[in-house]
């Protein structure tokens, strides 16, 4: 497991990250920034913009073609690819698509992260329910994710996401395919998470949206940080 480092006050930093894919297209190049522990930080930018690079790199999913990327002060460039699994127990990962086992049930969906790590079978179903209660879902835990609409749904990955206490959760468009009020449902269930101290870094479009919420955004143009107002994708009115 890598543990954090006693003098970083960053979960997460970027520094003069470059990534380039096969066939020579730079998708990031020079970015800097940096995640406070406890921050819910937003990416936004155009497709191609290069948002869902720098969630890859973060899940040691790609890695940096230049640049630094660190965790708790570490270096990622420096764990070796057996060690990767461990490093990915320390995120939480929410997906557009929701990327729930259809044929699970939503106890077993979300049950899963803690199978991985061998928890006995009274702390998974303690910590299974705990989860589904924080999300709104407790009594669905025999539903296949069929049944559900796509807020819960997206509601089931996010428990998912918390059961195993994360200390940092990466979304990919975590609204993208909900009508605007189970958007907004779900960034204030983010926002519950964010105040009981977890981090987040959360790739979107929905720029109205977070402007409301009023957490800190990195607008990308290129895989560069733009200075430049990116234009709303979204028109969403919180109450």
């Amino acid at each position: 497991m890598i543990k954090p480092a006693a003098t970083s006050e960053h979960i997460l930093e970027f520094r003069d990250v470059g990534c380039r894919y096969k066939g020579g297209v730079d998708v990031l190049n020079g970015l800097d920034f940096k995640l406070a522990r406890g921050e819910m930080l937003f990416l936004t930018g155009p497709s191609g913009a290069g948002k869902s690079t720098v969630l890859r790199l973060a899940a040691m999913q790609l890695r940096a073609t230049r640049g630094q990327v660190l965790m708790n002060g570490k270096d990622l460039a420096g764990v070796r690819p057996g060690k990767v699994p461990a490093h990915r127990r320390e995120l939480g990962m929410i997906f557009q698509d929701f990327q729930l086992l259809h044929d699970r049930s939503v106890f077993d969906n979300i049950a899963l992260p803690l199978v991985i790590r061998g928890l006995s079978h009274t702390d998974l179903a303690r910590r299974v329910r705990a989860a589904l209660d924080a999300v709104g879902l407790l009594g669905r835990e025999k539903s296949l994710p069929r049944t559900l609409s796509g807020g819960e749904q997206q509601r089931a990955g996010i428990a998912r996401a918390i059961v195993a206490r994360p200390q940092l959760i990466l979304a990919d468009e975590p609204t993208g395919n909900l009508d605007p009020r189970m958007a907004l449902d779900v960034m204030r269930l983010f926002e519950r998470f964010n105040e009981a101290g977890v981090s987040f870094l959360i790739a979107t479009h929905a720029i109205d949206l977070i402007e409301q919420l009023g957490h800190r955004a990195i607008h990308l143009e290129a895989g560069r940080e733009s200075q430049a107002r990116p234009e709303a994708a979204s028109r969403l009115t919180a109450p």
